[in-house]
């Protein structure tokens, strides 16, 4: 692959979070056609990602990285650690051949259902899987657009901690993905039903709307989870892009949907862009209503 990937996710190794990755390859595929061959992909990353949070890192946690590419009849999708990794035996890059120490089974797994699999770099520096799966011809990405893209970039806009941070370039394909992440995400911060669909409608307005606002042909969300507190950061976007955003969500009798919904709406600069952050708290006691 050349250029950045179509979608990177950026998190912590562990456990609950490959279900966020699996929410992601759903949300991709609701765009994008893979036919029957959605739930081998699924399995096959959600293995390598396991592996990682298995053996990456020991007892601890660090990285998970995971590049999705769409590109003429594959998708292409690394899942990269900063760890230990599974590097295989005698063999730290190039094609993946027998089970690895670390793996196990999930490395056989992994060859079974991927069309082509490869190892990158090894231990002690870290470990990129690489799995090619043949899909029918994709949509017709705007390949200059995804150039000039630099979705590295983006991660300035991710808080720290268990925060989970996401780009997606060309932002059209950005709706479905982020709906289902955002709402896995409010589930997991404890949200009513009632707060988790306000959380719903809120990116659905943002991603509905935020394309003029952009800075370029990319969006990137940062999503930090606490107690019955979701915060999301949306970015990059032009001066004055955020304003332009809020004011889109606008519905007749409401007004802006966002600042309805959202109990804070603050915007900050990072350079010449502007990058919106939105705070979703749930005050409702469980089952009831609305705290006075």
């Amino acid at each position: 692959m050349t250029g950045p990937p179509t979608v990177r996710v950026s998190l912590t190794s562990r456990a609950e979070n490959v279900a966020l990755i699996r929410a992601v390859l759903t949300g991709l595929a609701e765009v994008v056609e893979f036919a029957s061959a959605l739930d081998d992909i699924k399995v096959a990353v959600s293995e390598a990602c396991n592996n990682v949070v298995v053996h990456a890192y020991g007892d601890g946690d660090g990285a998970l990285e995971v590049d999705i590419s769409l590109l003429p009849g594959e998708l292409e999708v690394v899942v990269r650690d900063y760890g230990g990794g599974i590097a295989s035996d005698n063999q730290p890059d190039g094609d993946l051949r027998g089970e690895s120490q670390h793996g196990g089974l999930g490395l056989t797994v992994i060859q079974a259902l991927a069309d082509r699999v490869a190892l990158r770099g090894g231990d002690p520096h870290g470990t990129e899987v690489v799995m090619g799966f043949a899909v029918p011809t994709l949509v017709d990405l705007p390949e200059t657009e995804r150039e000039q893209v630099d979705i590295a970039g983006f991660e300035a806009l991710a808080a720290e901690g268990d925060a989970v941070q996401i780009a997606i370039a060309p932002a059209a394909l950005g709706s479905a993905v982020l709906s289902r992440v955002v709402s896995a995400t409010a589930a997991r911060a404890g949200f009513s039903i009632d707060r988790l669909s306000d959380a719903q409608l809120v990116v659905d307005a943002l991603t509905a709307h935020i394309e003029p606002a952009l800075s370029g042909p990319g969006i990137s969300i940062g999503l930090d989870v606490g107690m019955r507190k979701l915060e999301m950061e949306i970015g990059p976007l032009k001066p004055g892009g955020s304003r332009t955003a809020v004011a889109e969500s606008s519905i007749e009798g409401v007004g802006p949907l966002i600042e309805h919904l959202a109990d804070e709406v603050l915007v900050r600069t990072v350079g010449p862009e502007e990058v919106l952050k939105l705070v979703l708290v749930d005050k409702r006691p469980r089952g009831g209503s609305a705290q006075p």
